[in-house]
């Protein structure tokens, strides 16, 4: 059985199987990016010869064909041969190469990824590469990381310092790395809300809806629920486009995401005021001056989707990001811009935010809707979220499995989550039989202690004060504890001591399952509910911070730290 993520449109085996797998083809023959995606196969000078034939500069459709005769591709464009290399690399992959005949093409134009570096984790050059390689081999086309403040804005120099930030050089070297592979990595910028570092600073506390705001103890939700910026003030227009002017050039990409999403403070202004039109009014000036540079404008649909009214005065060739991350999204949200004629993406989540683990059960249900809802109104594409919501705790790599059926759905939107699909995911993604079985049992197990509740337990326990009390309490019990000790004794009895192909998810479920007992065990004690522990807080800590600062920047592990060891401790 062939394990190809994501599923063909048309599949032909025929008899017989090649007699050595390996390939052989004349170099120079093709372009780079697709001889470099060539190399990737085993190469041997008696292999099987890899002919490669495009009918045009354009296209992502593609023929496979392995017979006798040799490996033939035919493609509307590169694009389509670099894809119709990553099927033969998940061929490859599967032991026996048998003749086959493949026919194939996306069911949308557009399929990202867009990654959250603002709200915890910076990660590394290097981890971005490997997040890029594993887009590209599921046939992904677009790259978004969510920006606040973690780049060397003129703005963020004293912030840089306590967060870290990603520098012009190293956006450049994503940018092309991305290129190679034909991703277009689009550059993401909170330009309107969410600014809630940037209007923190002394310097710029003036220019925030909110006057007279205090924070709270809890930075992670003061973040997620501040700051807007206020569009009547003219220096909160220079603010803005002076950022967008120092990140647009580290960026080859025709598009710039404007974001101008959840602008939540805007209500506080004067009651008289009309919201829709303030936002509308300020939204065009930032997609004037982003246009006026030659770039199409991305920005989020949520705030336009209450004012539905406005939304002739944006630009026609405007791309909206439709977004829902519940378990059953509402069809209507995608329906209304597909009656209102207008660009839209859709975007699911990979439910990873909150969390040590991906919720595995929202985001299937998630991301397989969002796309089907879509593909029924005429969406352009997918883009599939990973936020970082409260420090983002979860790794990328346990974010991964949300990743793939992102790309399976996006490229082919009637893939099935059934057991032929988790074979798929096992043998390409973790080289294990077992894999989603066990990540499924981990993701249920932090169902069992949520991280917001954990942590707004903590700061009352710390700081002996309610904490934003709109926030729902954790619901604990002695029966969650048992719950996730045995699920920790369980997984360890069955990760530990065995490889995977690809060790490093097993190695991060191990340190997850045991993270999520660490919290129960804890939480217990919060609780004062007696409880013999299996964990033990610090040695946990010290693995889970080891990977931390192995794939990212310090950013705010030190604030996960510190938490860790209060609780342990008092």
């Amino acid at each position: 059985m062939l394990n190809l993520i994501p599923s063909v449109k048309q599949l032909q085996i025929h008899e017989g199987f090649l007699e050595k797998a390996a390939i052989c083809f004349e170099k120079g023959s093709y372009e780079a990016r697709i001889e470099r995606a060539l190399e990737e196969l085993p190469f041997d000078e008696q292999g099987t010869k890899v002919e490669i034939h495009l009918s045009g500069e354009s296209g992502e459709a593609y023929a496979l064909q392995i017979g006798a005769e040799g490996i033939k591709i035919q493609a509307d464009g590169p694009a389509g041969a670099f894809y119709a290399v990553q099927t033969l690399k998940q061929i490859f992959a599967g032991g026996e190469i048998p003749y086959l005949e493949i026919q194939d093409e996306p069911d949308f134009e557009y399929r990202g990824f867009y990654h959250d570096i603002t709200r915890g984790k910076i990660p590394t050059v290097e981890t971005m590469k490997t997040l890029i390689d594993q887009m590209a081999y599921y046939k992904m086309n677009s790259l978004q990381m969510y920006v606040e403040h973690v780049y060397e804005f003129e703005e963020c120099k004293e912030l840089n310092k306590i967060f870290g930030a990603y520098t012009k050089e190293e956006l450049q070297e994503l940018d092309q790395y991305c290129k190679e592979r034909f991703i277009d990595f689009i550059p993401s910028l909170s330009a309107f809300s969410h600014m809630y570092e940037v209007l923190e600073q002394d310097q710029y506390k003036h220019l925030r809806v909110l006057k007279d705001f205090e924070p709270s103890v809890n930075r992670w939700h003061e973040r997620m629920a501040h700051h807007t910026i206020n569009p009547l003030l003219p220096e909160s227009e220079a603010l803005v486009m002076s950022m967008i002017d120092q990140y647009m050039p580290a960026f080859t990409s025709e598009t710039f995401n404007i974001c101008c999403d959840e602008t939540f403070d805007l209500g506080q202004l004067d009651s008289e005021l009309d919201t829709g039109k303030l936002y509308v009014d300020f939204t065009k000036k930032i997609i004037d001056h982003v246009q006026a540079k030659g770039k199409t404008i991305m920005m989020w649909a949520d705030i336009l989707l209450q004012h539905p009214e406005y939304i002739e005065e944006i630009p026609e060739d405007t791309l909206f990001l439709n977004w829902d991350y519940a378990a059953d999204p509402p069809e209507a949200k995608v329906q209304k811009f597909g009656e209102l004629g207008r660009k839209q993406i859709v975007c699911p989540g990979t439910g990873s935010w909150r969390r040590l683990c991906e919720d595995v059960a929202v985001e299937e249900q998630n991301i397989s809707k969002m796309a089907e809802y879509g593909h029924k109104y005429g969406a352009l594409g997918v883009l599939n979220t990973n936020w970082g919501d409260w420090g983002n705790p979860c790794s990328i790599d346990l974010a991964m499995y949300g990743m793939v059926l992102g790309a399976a759905k996006s490229w082919s939107v009637d893939t099935n989550i059934n057991d032929a699909f988790y074979d798929a995911v096992n043998h390409l993604l973790y080289g294990a039989e077992n894999a989603v079985q066990m990540l499924r049992e981990i993701s249920a197990a932090q169902d069992q202690i949520k991280w917001m509740p954990f942590t707004k337990d903590y700061l009352e326990s710390r700081y002996k004060k309610e904490v934003e009390p709109e926030l729902p309490a954790a619901e604990f019990t002695a029966e969650n504890v048992k719950t996730v000790q045995s699920t920790y004794e369980k997984c360890q009895e069955v990760l530990i001591g065995i490889n995977w192909k690809y060790e490093e998810a097993r190695e991060e479920m191990l340190i997850c399952i045991e993270g999520i007992c660490v919290m129960a065990e804890l939480a217990a004690k919060m609780k004062g509910i007696p409880v013999e522990r299996m964990t033990d807080t610090e040695q946990w800590l010290a693995k889970y911070s080891a990977k931390w600062e192995q794939k990212n920047k310090p950013c705010e592990l030190s604030t996960i730290q510190e938490m860790f060891l209060y609780l342990e401790k008092n």
